[in-house]
C-alpha cells in the first residue's frame, strides 16, 4: 500500500531538489511555464539555493511541494502581486503525470490559497495556457473563473494565456 502524498512548504536547504523538479516540469510541460528548460538549466546552483531561502521565508513568495517519501511529485508557487498587495498569484504549478487526477493538484492549489488567506488577500489569480484544458478544468473545480483577459505566452508567443481568478471571502 502506498502512503499518501503530503503537501508542505519548501525548506531553505532544498535548492537541488527544487532545481530537479523544475527541470522535470519544464521537460514534461514546456508550454505551462514562462521559462524554457534551457533557461532553467543555465541557472547556477546559487540561484536555486537563493530561491529556496526566499520561498521558505514566505514573506512575499512561497513554494509548496507535494511529496511521498523522498520523491517530489508536484509544486506550486504563491507570490504577492507587486502592484496590488491584496492579490496573490499562483504560478509554477506542476504535477507529475503519474500523480495527476489523484488530488495532488487540488491540494497544491489549496495550500497556496490558504497562504493567500493568511495574508488577507482578496483573491488568487493565475495565468494558464489557453490550450491546457486539464489545468483549466482543475482550476475551475477549485473555484477559479476565467476573466476573458488573455496575453501572449512569455516563452512561446504563438500560445495565449488566460487569466483566472478565485475570490476569497473577507
Amino acid at each position: 500500500m502506498r502512503s499518501a502524498v503530503q503537501v508542505r512548504r519548501v525548506r531553505p536547504d532544498e535548492g537541488l531538489r527544487l532545481r530537479a523538479i523544475r527541470l522535470r516540469a519544464l521537460a514534461e510541460a514546456p508550454a505551462a511555464f514562462g521559462w524554457t528548460h534551457a533557461e532553467a538549466l543555465g541557472q547556477p546552483q546559487e540561484f536555486w539555493d537563493g530561491v529556496c531561502r526566499e520561498h521558505a521565508a514566505g514573506a512575499a513568495y512561497t513554494m509548496f511541494v507535494a511529496e511521498e517519501g523522498e520523491t517530489w511529485y508536484g509544486m506550486a508557487r504563491g507570490f504577492v502581486h507587486r502592484d496590488y498587495p491584496s492579490i496573490v498569484r499562483l504560478a509554477s504549478m506542476w504535477v507529475d503525470p503519474a500523480r495527476r487526477r489523484g488530488g495532488v493538484g487540488a491540494a497544491l492549489v489549496e495550500a497556496v490559497t490558504a497562504w493567500a488567506r493568511e495574508r488577507s488577500a482578496s483573491c488568487v489569480q493565475l495565468w494558464v495556457t489557453d490550450t491546457n484544458r486539464a489545468a483549466k478544468a482543475l482550476y475551475a473545480r477549485q473555484g477559479f473563473a476565467e476573466t476573458g483577459r488573455t496575453k501572449p505566452h512569455p516563452s512561446d508567443p504563438g500560445l495565449r494565456e488566460a487569466l483566472m481568478v478565485r475570490m476569497l471571502p473577507r
